[in-house]
């Protein structure tokens, strides 16, 4: 090549410039790809990694391009430039068009970018919510133990207050269930029903203790129809048959559907009260019609104690005449039975014994009252049997009322019997109660349940009329309470040999001692 070249410097920088593009662009590639290796994730990186390597081909083609023509021209060959030189030229052309279209794809990018950064604060607040949460959980489970603790504590101490109040409960608590059966029940409620065990009434339905089935249907009825009943009176049957006078009050259990699966309830023993409250207006009505039977009694004991003696007056006036006499003496017979009823109602008004207080044995009361009335229970065929203790304490009070008691019962026995009978009479003493205990049985038909409490009411007979004034029990029920003493009619008697001698009806007098020291041997 002998041509020379005027425009050597600007083909050198030029040469050099193509050199050094190449160089640049491989560093700027290189250091893209470290970027995305250690973040391959980043779309910004991964965009700068193919937008260097568009660079390295640009600059490559357009380096290769200029390096070449300059080296051909310097070899003086110029001619085979122009053969390569359209290859150079879309070779450029193409990589040019790969540059433009990655920048004009930057836009996309930023819009990716941009939903990058948006997901990212929204990765960021959640991040902070959850670290929120997280502390306040941590804080929570650092209290969790101190409050689960202190809600056990409460719940046990709730628990305590309604087992004391279950268990030590004077009144019957129970719970029942959706059948009416019995399924829970503290120990006050098991020995008010008479049983030792809480397993003999668990799963027994209610209704077997109700007495009275009416009665059972209205409390179920008003449990069912209204969830609850209050102050219900009843009688409950315990387990020896007997019963007591309740009063209840109960509540239906519902439960978050709003059906009743039981009821809860308490139970009341008010059979003493009951008991005393009947005495308080058997006595106030005793005392009111000993204070009528007193003013009648002494109106009509005058006006008979005249008709009396003008009748004896007129006896003597007509003793030879027997059909005249014969009638006064029928006036005279009921007269006499007129102030023999006068003289029952006095006895049964006297608030205190009319007679003196001794010292009175009563196996030797009953000996002396059996003698007046044995003969006529044997014309009757009725046994008279005694089984005296051989010796019993004496007690104080008034030997004549007292043989009055005895009296009025064995001539209530004999007419309880009529004829062909037994009555026995049976004495003995009670330490535990230091009382003396005087047994009275007949065979006799009993005494039906419903006219029991009626037997010591003034006035109350079962006997015809003519046969009887209703006051021999209730004069004997006064006597024996001035004593301090008890009487009672049990029929059937419960001692076993009662009933199999045929024995139906038995009294039972109990006369306190009051400290006295036995008496003699009978």
């Amino acid at each position: 090549m002998n041509r020379p070249l005027p425009l050597f410097p600007i083909y050198l920088v030029d040469f050099l410039g193509a050199i050094l593009m190449v160089v640049l662009s491989i560093m700027a590639l290189r250091y893209a790809k470290q970027l995305k290796d250690r973040h391959p994730k980043s779309v910004l990186f991964s965009y700068l990694f193919w937008l260097s390597l568009s660079f390295v081909a640009l600059s490559i083609s357009r380096s290769f391009g200029h390096a070449v023509r300059f080296i051909l021209v310097f070899l003086g060959e110029p001619e085979l430039w122009r053969v390569i030189r359209p290859l150079s030229g879309g070779l450029n052309t193409m990589t040019f068009v790969s540059v433009g279209i990655l920048t004009f794809y930057y836009p996309n990018i930023r819009g990716v970018m941009k939903l990058v950064r948006d997901e990212a604060q929204a990765v960021k607040r959640a991040k902070e919510e959850l670290e929120k949460a997280h502390k306040e959980l941590r804080e929570l489970n650092r209290t969790l133990e101190d409050r689960v603790r202190e809600r056990t504590q409460e719940l046990m101490l709730s628990q305590q207050k309604f087992k004391r109040l279950f268990e030590n409960s004077k009144d019957a608590i129970f719970f029942c269930d959706d059948m009416g059966c019995i399924s829970d029940m503290n120990r006050s409620g098991i020995e008010l029903l008479g049983y030792e065990r809480k397993e003999d009434v668990l799963g027994r339905p209610m209704k077997a203790f109700f007495r009275d089935q009416n009665d059972w249907r209205k409390y179920y009825t008003s449990i069912c129809r209204n969830g609850f009943i209050k102050d219900f009176e009843t009688e409950i049957l315990k387990k020896d048959g007997s019963t007591i006078n309740v009063i209840i009050s109960a509540a239906a259990i519902i439960n978050e559907h709003g059906e009743t699966t039981g009821c809860e309830g308490i139970a009341k023993d008010i059979t003493s009260f009951k008991k005393m409250t009947e005495k308080l207006v058997y006595s106030e009505k005793m005392a009111a019609i000993g204070q009528l039977a007193a003013g009648v009694a002494h109106e009509i004991n005058t006006p008979l104690g005249i008709i009396l003696g003008y009748t004896q007056l007129l006896k003597e006036d007509f003793e030879k005449d027997p059909n005249v006499l014969q009638d006064l003496e029928i006036m005279e017979k009921q007269a006499k039975n007129c102030k023999r009823i006068v003289s029952d109602l006095l006895s049964f008004a006297r608030s205190t014994s009319s007679g003196t207080s001794e010292e009175v044995d009563v196996n030797e009361c009953l000996i002396q009252t059996t003698a007046l009335i044995r003969h006529s229970l044997e014309m009757d065929q009725i046994e008279l049997e005694l089984r005296l203790a051989e010796s019993v304490p004496r007690i104080v009070g008034d030997k004549d009322r007292i043989s009055q008691v005895f009296l009025n019962i064995l001539t209530n026995a004999h007419q309880a019997i009529g004829e062909k009978g037994h009555v026995l009479i049976e004495t003995y003493y009670d330490d535990s109660a230091k009382s003396v205990i005087v047994r009275i049985a007949d065979s006799g038909p009993g005494v039906p349940d419903e006219i029991k409490h009626k037997m010591f009411d003034p006035f109350f007979t079962t006997k015809p009329v003519g046969k009887g004034t209703g006051l021999g029990l209730s004069v004997s029920y006064g006597i024996i309470q001035e004593l301090k003493g008890t009487i009672e009619v049990i029929s059937p008697p419960k001692d076993p040999e009662y009933l199999k001698m045929g024995l139906n009806t038995e009294f039972r007098i109990q006369l306190p001692v009051s400290g006295l020291t036995k008496g003699k041997e009978v």
